[in-house]
C-alpha cells in the first residue's frame, strides 16, 4: 500500500512539473515558423524581460555566429553589421555604436541568452511579445532595400518635465544603415517657416548665439532623432515678437534624403497637427 501511494505522489509531481513547465513555456515564431531549440529555452527573467537563446535565432536568419572564449563575448555578423556582446553587460556593441539595454544576457546550458529587444534593434528585426500566450513574433528585416522609404514620427513631450516641444525620428533608421552607412538627413519647415532658426542664451560669456536648424544630419545607431525643437527656443528672438505656436497649429516639413555613398538625393513631404499639452517657457531676454 505504501509503495502505491509512493507511486502516485512521484506520478503526480512529474505530472505537476510537466504542466508548469508547459504553463511557463517560451513560442518563439521567427517568419511564422516556431524556432525550436534543443537544449537552452526562452524564459522571463526577474526584471520580466524574456530572454532567448541567440545563436539559433541569428542562425535562422543567416547571420554567422562565434563565441569568444576567453572574453565571454558572442560575435554576429550579418550583412554590413558586426554586433559585439558580452555576457553579464547591459550594453552591446553594433559596428561602431554602443546600445544600451535595460537587463542583460546570460549562459545557460552552454547557450548565450539575450533579451528580445537586442534582437530587434542589433538585427533589425520587427519584435512582438504576447504576454498573455507568451509568444515572441520575430519579423526578419529581408534583403538590403537601396533607398528605403523613410517612415517619420513627429513626437510630443508626455511630462512637463519633458523640455522639448517635439522631435521628429526616423522609426527605420536601421534600413537605411543596412544599405548604406553614409545617408544624411534635413528637415525644413514649410509652416511655420519660423521654426528653421533659433536663438540660444549660452551663458555670459557667450550670450546668445543664432542657429539654423535646416542642416544635414548623420543618425547613428543610438539615436533616430532628426531635429529637437525645445519650448524654451522654438525660433529666434525676433521671430517670438511675432509668433507664437499654439495646440491645434499645422506643420508641414520637407525631409531631404541624402545617400553619401551614390551621391542621390530624394524629397518628403509631411504634414502634422501641432500638440501643446505643456506651455512655452519663457527664458527672458
Amino acid at each position: 500500500m505504501k509503495k502505491l501511494i509512493s507511486i502516485i505522489l512521484a506520478l503526480s509531481m512529474t505530472l505537476g512539473y510537466a504542466a508548469s513547465a508547459e504553463e511557463n513555456k517560451v513560442t518563439v515564431l521567427l517568419d511564422g515558423r516556431e524556432v525550436l531549440f534543443p537544449d537552452a529555452q526562452p524564459f522571463v527573467d526577474k526584471r520580466d524581460r524574456t530572454l532567448v537563446p541567440i545563436r539559433f535565432v541569428s542562425e535562422k536568419m543567416g547571420a554567422e555566429v562565434s563565441w569568444e572564449q576567453d572574453e565571454r563575448t558572442v560575435v554576429i555578423k550579418k550583412d554590413k553589421d558586426t554586433v559585439r556582446y558580452t555576457i553579464g553587460s547591459m550594453k552591446a556593441a553594433l559596428n561602431n555604436d554602443t546600445i544600451v539595454f535595460d537587463t542583460f544576457g546570460i549562459i545557460k546550458d552552454d547557450r548565450t541568452l539575450v533579451p528580445i529587444r537586442f534582437i530587434s534593434e542589433m538585427l533589425a528585426c520587427d519584435v512582438d511579445w504576447n504576454p498573455e500566450t507568451k509568444t515572441v513574433t520575430i519579423i526578419s528585416p529581408g534583403e538590403a532595400v537601396k533607398f528605403p522609404e523613410p517612415k517619420i514620427t513627429v513626437n510630443f513631450p508626455q511630462s512637463e518635465s519633458d523640455k522639448r516641444l517635439l522631435w521628429i525620428t526616423l522609426d527605420n533608421y536601421r534600413d537605411f544603415e543596412r544599405d548604406c552607412p553614409n545617408y544624411e538627413f534635413k528637415i525644413e519647415f514649410t509652416a511655420p517657416t519660423q521654426f528653421n532658426a533659433f536663438e540660444q542664451d549660452e551663458g555670459a560669456i557667450n550670450g546668445w548665439q543664432k542657429y539654423s536648424r535646416v542642416n544635414f544630419t548623420k543618425l547613428t545607431n543610438t539615436g533616430s532623432t532628426i531635429l529637437t525643437i525645445t519650448r524654451a527656443y522654438y525660433a529666434t528672438r525676433e521671430d517670438k515678437k511675432a509668433f507664437t505656436p499654439k495646440d491645434g497649429d499645422n506643420i508641414s516639413f520637407k525631409l531631404t534624403v541624402l545617400r553619401k555613398c551614390s551621391g542621390e538625393q530624394r524629397e518628403y513631404m509631411y504634414n502634422e497637427t501641432l500638440k501643446m499639452p505643456y506651455s512655452l517657457i519663457d527664458v527672458g531676454e
